[in-house]
């Protein structure tokens, strides 16, 4: 697990100014889904979610529970983890289980997770 102080800011700064954007152009890499928790989490809940043994380890952990108040996001690529991120505090995420092409779209203070056509994405 890490702290993406990167992402962070720039998803808060989404927020804050709106518009949109595709997470995958936030947080490129080889994944092909995302599944955000917001914390704290223990680690069995996270397993359940993801569906699959984890080990919760890093920054924002604690004895293997994610300890954050604020979203934590689980990258994968054909069932295996690929990227743990915390968002530190910021929880401005709606938990949920994406595909690769989310996009973040903000209104208002708030940022709703949707697909690239702009319907609701299943989460």
């Amino acid at each position: 697990m890490e702290f993406d102080e990167g992402l962070e800011k720039t998803i808060g700064d989404l927020a804050k100014s709106g518009g949109s954007r595709p997470l995958k152009e936030l947080a490129p890499g080889d994944w092909t889904s995302v599944q955000v928790l917001t914390g704290p989490a223990s680690g069995a809940r996270i397993e359940r979610e993801l569906g699959r043994p984890v080990t919760v380890e890093g920054d924002g952990t604690h004895s293997g529970d994610y300890v954050q108040d604020g979203n934590l996001l689980v990258f994968d690529r054909d069932g295996a983890t690929t990227r743990m991120v915390s968002l530190g505090t910021l929880a401005a995420l709606g938990e949920g289980k994406y595909r690769a092409d989310v996009v973040l779209q903000a209104r208002g203070g708030a940022i709703t997770m949707t697909d690239p056509d702009g319907r609701p994405a299943g989460g």
